[in-house]
């Protein structure tokens, strides 16, 4: 057998056994997740961000945001009428750079760019 074979055939055992402890341990993460709801519910009505059990665990309420932008058109006039850029960040299009990167083999002055490639493993049927 090749080293691609072997590695591949390695990889689809170790991938096998993962799955299975995954699906055994799939209804205990469905508690966790129910308990961890059940906590979060108990901070809001205690108006706790945060909070120490008595053996030393510690639980921290952190927020997230996430904006999209569901009308650009609406957006960019919005923020041209104010004259505010606070509400763009600097970034550049991934997409555009790595258009960009293969029509003029180089990329735009003052960008770099990072890739990386990951596996995406089937199992044989």
């Amino acid at each position: 057998m090749s080293d691609f074979n072997q590695l591949l055939e390695e990889y689809a055992t170790i991938a096998a056994f993962v799955d299975e402890k995954e699906a055994e341990i799939a209804d205990i993460k469905k508690v966790r997740d129910k308990v961890k709801a059940a906590l979060m519910a108990a901070m809001n009505q205690l108006n706790l961000s945060s909070g120490k059990s008595s053996a030393g665990h510690q639980v921290v309420v952190v927020n997230n945001a996430s904006v999209r932008v569901a009308d650009a058109e609406a957006f960019f006039d919005f923020v041209f009428e104010r004259g505010d850029a606070d509400f763009l960040t600097k970034r550049a299009s991934a997409e555009a750079v790595q258009e960009y990167l293969q029509v003029n083999n180089e990329l735009p002055p003052g960008v770099e760019m990072t890739q990386t490639a990951t596996l995406r493993f089937t199992r044989a049927k």
